[in-house]
């Protein structure tokens, strides 16, 4: 072990450097510029990889809390006020819907295509996918629903 640090010790790198440097050669300074230049670009490269901070504490995304004293009717006022704002975006989001069939339309109209008979086949299918949400909501909520307990005689 005490070999291998011998050979790659600082002072021995040194004194084989001056040895190469100060054997006459015609490709002395040609070597050193192409060392100077290939460990420069090394270094080159490994800082502007950067690494040199520590990384980006995460993102910290706050949840809107409640008092813990709200009375039903404050619960109850705040759920009718995020029910209602609920339901006129997604009216809002229909009505945007809408547009965007009616220039479809338009356009099919323009083609030549029936657009009456696939607005009515756009609609039917709406109208399946509304069905089917509602059922699976009606029985998501009579699966969670709290049943009142029986009163003992």
């Amino acid at each position: 072990m005490k070999e291998f640090f011998r050979n790659v010790s600082p002072v021995r790198a040194i004194k084989d450097l001056w040895q190469v440097l100060g054997a006459p050669t015609e490709f002395r300074w040609r070597g050193l510029a192409l060392a100077v230049l290939f460990t420069s670009f090394i270094f080159s490269v490994m800082w502007q990889q950067g690494g040199r901070a520590l990384p980006r504490p995460p993102e910290v995304i706050f949840f809107e809390s409640w008092r813990a004293d709200r009375s039903d009717a404050e619960i109850i006022a705040g759920n009718v006020e995020a029910t209602k704002k609920a339901r006129a975006e997604a009216a809002a989001e229909e009505a945007r819907a809408e547009d965007v069939r009616a220039m479809y339309k338009a356009v099919g109209a323009a083609t030549g295509l029936d657009t009456e008979a696939m607005d009515r086949k756009a609609k039917a299918e709406r109208e399946a996918e509304a069905r089917a949400a509602a059922a699976r909501d009606k029985a998501l909520l009579e699966k969670l629903a709290v049943q009142p307990a029986a009163k003992a005689p």
